[in-house]
């Protein structure tokens, strides 16, 4: 849809050159501000971002191919670890990246230019791995035992032997302060979050609503677990936080604070990036657009309190080797696995216009249509205009095949649905318009 104020007659050749002028324009400036940023790179991070001394066995954990121009020009499979006690210049510099602290936050993202799309798989920090030379262990213990070097051979482990080339690793303050640096960000507090715990010094006290969050308030949304999913909740508000913080990084008004950004990046992270690397992926991230990022969680359960003496999350190992053959060019290598077929997608349908019986209606109407597995969950809290469809586990196919028969709505690659479903359905004011919501 055009997003020009006023109509043009179609085959203006003035239209069409106006046209072509401020396509050229756009282009220009969004190069422009890439290399701006660049040159914001290059002043601030002349080096590695917080040089790390390595040894021979740790380097032999990442793959040593590196960039050698400033443009992302192949995939790049980067550890993303949040982990507390990294607050001093002094601790970032020790020796092998090694301190004795478990990873609170784990994530893995692949950047793909040739799809121009971002992958991201957020993975439970009670996640029960093998560690090599230390038992069975939750995949948080990993980084505590031998550092970012052992957690990425877990992690590539788990995912059938994914190469990964580095990895990133923040402490407490890190998004707090790249939240502040941008000027915060919108996220929906589905519930009201109060809690202490004076041992961890983490003190949350968040109303719910739609709301603009600083930093230490993001801080508080993401560390929030006492709710009825306990970690997958804190994943699922983390996937919400790093949604709304790429719509920001991409508004043209948070460009001009790229110095601050930098800075904030620079003062709060360790890294095996080099810095053209770092200027090759914002460069990707700038051109890439709000639509690139997928954001799946690792398919597994929780245990039960039979199973084990404490609790894990239990990695499902057909649904991850779905994930990481889809999103991480994995080589397949149990076979071919179908995707399920569109009628026995479990479907969790959830109101989100404020009218009361929308989601039974829509399930109803879902079943008629042929699909043997539809539910309708608890009405969601905040409402919506436009009707989302959440591929829960990672079926975009699936999203597509149901947003196609719906007619509406906007497709989402992401784990902030129901956990149970396939495909989470939130019905938004859209779905009103072309039915009449009294209708049995």
């Amino acid at each position: 849809m055009s997003s020009f104020p006023h109509p043009r007659r179609a085959g203006s050749p003035r239209s069409f050159a106006f046209e072509h002028w401020l396509l050229w324009l756009l282009f220009g400036f969004t190069a422009v501000f890439a290399g701006t940023a660049g040159a914001l790179v290059a002043v601030l991070l002349p080096q590695q971002i917080m040089p790390q001394i390595l040894s021979p066995a740790d380097k032999s954990a990442f793959r040593d191919d590196q960039l050698r121009a400033a443009s992302l020009d192949y995939s790049l499979n980067i550890l993303v670890l949040g982990v507390d006690g990294i607050d001093s210049e002094e601790d970032q510099q020790t020796s092998h990246s090694n301190l004795p602290v478990r990873s609170d936050t784990l994530l893995f993202v692949r950047f793909n230019p040739d799809s121009n799309k971002i992958a991201l798989l957020s993975i439970p920090r009670d996640t029960r791995v093998p560690i090599p030379g230390y038992g069975t262990q939750k995949i948080n213990a990993a980084h505590a035992l031998g550092g970012p070097a052992l957690t990425a051979r877990v992690v590539s482990q788990m995912l059938g032997d994914i190469p990964i080339d580095r990895y990133v690793r923040l402490n407490s303050q890190g998004i707090a302060a790249l939240i502040d640096a941008v000027g915060g960000v919108e996220v929906y507090v589905s519930e009201r979050m109060k809690y202490t715990d004076v041992t961890q010094k983490l003190y949350i006290d968040l109303e719910p609503g739609l709301q603009r969050l600083n930093g230490e308030q993001a801080h508080q949304f993401v560390r929030f677990r006492q709710d009825a999913l306990g970690d997958i909740g804190r994943v699922q508000r983390q996937q919400q936080l790093m949604r709304a913080l790429s719509l920001e990084l991409l508004k043209p008004t948070t460009w001009a604070k790229a110095p601050v950004i930098l800075q904030a990046v620079r003062d709060n992270l360790d890294t095996n990036l080099t810095w053209e690397e770092l200027l090759s992926l914002a460069k990707f991230m700038l051109t890439s657009g709000q639509d690139s990022l997928d954001m799946v969680l690792l398919p597994g359960r929780f245990s039960q309190p039979y199973e084990y003496s404490t609790s894990y999350w239990l990695p499902d190992p057909e649904g991850v080797y779905q994930i990481a053959v889809n999103y991480f060019d994995a080589q397949p290598s149990q076979g071919d696995l179908l995707p399920t077929p569109p009628n026995r997608l479990r479907i969790a349908v959830q109101n989100a216009t404020g009218q009361a019986e929308i989601a039974r209606k829509m399930a109803q109407e879902l079943r008629n249509k042929g699909f043997t597995s539809v539910f309708a969950v608890e009405d969601a809290h905040q409402m919506l205009e436009q009707t989302q469809i959440i591929a829960q586990q990672g079926d975009l196919q699936g999203a597509l095949e149901v947003q196609s028969l719906l007619g509406l709505g906007q497709t989402i690659v992401e784990s902030t649905g129901t956990l149970d479903s396939d495909i989470t359905i939130k019905v938004g004011q859209d779905w009103l318009s072309i039915r009449d919501p009294l209708q049995p």
